[in-house]
């Protein structure tokens, strides 16, 4: 148990496991697919059986967690992707756990569990995260594992740079262009297979990829309904001709909020909640670009119930060569660039907004979640420490208009040592 105790404290989520009366509201990230075969998190932690699961969900709510974010991305791909994962490769031991529970029926247990034990539960899913061919290498190492089967048959459809002609032109594999019907359409689909067949409370939007980042910040994103709305409303051919970059970004962040007004409408026939994780600032940064997150439209006509803040991918630990030679990124919550510390921005920005328009409003620690240890030639090593979460955790406390925060789940799954 003694190992158990020292796991949490190397993690840096000891302090996470006690709050007092007067805390805010503690919302956990089940990432099902990063546990599964992690030698870390034994038994009843792998969340691997119903009755796993339902022994979880009773320390979950006895340590005074409120609401449950389960990431269903695994499900998702199992179902609207061609997988590669090759047996006895790198994936192999995930393959057939991920086999295992949906053949079992593990999701609709999962939904049933959590519920039962007085905890809300939202299905957590990806929205700019559809994977590339085996060909490309995931984190520069092994064959992408997922390539969804509506890329394969429409990869026009992901954003694209500014080629004159199909000829070489380049895409951001895995990263779909919002202003096609037919992508926003692509992606409800995927949000209504979990939402309309399971009683989850909500839905969480996840604004992370596991995409390779651009070479520079505006490579992509010349997709022709872009072109062709930029030329009628500013007389520019963006393809031919020096434009606005600022208008174009904007441009972008239209169609993402479009699509936010379609799922909004749709989970409104549901009675279901609609939450969205995006970066800090008004630009979403690496590995995405320059386009601009209109938060403040999605709070003032209440798109979204929730706003998760700092919900970053953190490039530095999963594409560090090809990230730390990426530029021109007007905001870059990974390098602060053009922001400033996230609870300034939160206490000063959002939550004042938040307040008068009534959407709850939450941070995504920008320690003590995933992969945010690091080894770089450049950068150099990027160590969590327990103190360190704990300086984070103390000055969010602190701002009155944070509803809460959201931390990794894994640790709230293992006994307490005795």
């Amino acid at each position: 148990m003694r190992s158990l105790h020292l796991l949490l404290l190397l993690l840096g989520l000891c302090p996470l496991l006690s709050f007092s009366s007067e805390k805010k509201e503690k919302v956990i990230v089940v990432s099902w697919g990063d546990i599964i075969g992690d030698p870390r998190f034994a038994g009843m932690a792998q969340l691997d059986t119903p009755e796993h699961v339902t022994k979880a969900a009773a320390l979950w709510k006895q340590r005074g967690v409120d609401k449950v974010l389960f990431r269903v991305d695994d499900w998702r791909l199992q179902i609207f992707h061609k997988i590669y994962m090759p047996e006895g490769g790198h994936y192999d031991d995930y393959r057939k756990a991920i086999i295992r529970a949906m053949e079992s029926g593990l999701l609709p247990e999962v939904v049933k569990a959590v519920k039962s034990a007085g905890l809300e539960i939202h299905m957590w899913i990806s929205i700019i995260d559809e994977g590339a061919p085996p060909t490309v290498l995931y984190n520069d190492s092994v064959p992408f594992p997922w390539n969804a089967r509506f890329v394969r048959e429409h990869p026009e459809m992901q954003a694209c740079d500014r080629s004159l002609t199909e000829s070489g032109r380049k895409y951001h594999e895995g990263v779909l262009e919002f202003a096609y019907p037919e992508v926003r359409q692509f992606v409800l689909g995927e949000i209504r297979e979990f939402a309309d067949k399971l009683p989850f409370d909500g839905v969480f939007l996840s604004y992370r990829s596991h995409s390779h980042p651009p070479e520079h910040a505006d490579q992509f994103g010349f997709n022709a309904p872009v072109v062709e709305e930029y030329q009628k409303r500013y007389g520019k051919n963006i393809l031919r001709q020096n434009f606005d970059l600022g208008q174009w970004r904007s441009l972008r962040g239209e169609y993402l909020t479009t699509f936010l007004r379609e799922v909004r409408a749709h989970l409104n026939k549901n009675g279901q909640k609609l939450s969205l994780g995006v970066p800090q600032g008004e630009h979403a940064g690496p590995p995405v670009g320059n386009i601009e997150l209109q938060w403040r439209t999605w709070v003032k006509e209440k798109l979204v119930d929730e706003l998760v803040v700092g919900h970053h991918t953190l490039q530095r630990a999963t594409y560090n060569n090809r990230m730390q030679r990426g530029w021109g990124y007007i905001q870059d919550q990974d390098e602060k660039i053009g922001l400033p510390p996230i609870e300034v921005s939160l206490e000063r920005d959002y939550g004042p907004l938040c307040r008068q328009y009534g959407v709850k409003l939450y941070a995504d620690l920008p320690l003590g979640n995933f992969h945010r240890t690091y080894d770089d030639p450049t950068y150099g090593k990027g160590v969590e420490t327990p103190a360190a979460l704990a300086e984070i955790m103390a000055k969010l406390e602190k701002i009155p208009d944070l509803d809460g925060m959201i931390v990794d789940g894994r640790p709230y799954s293992v006994p307490a040592p005795q």
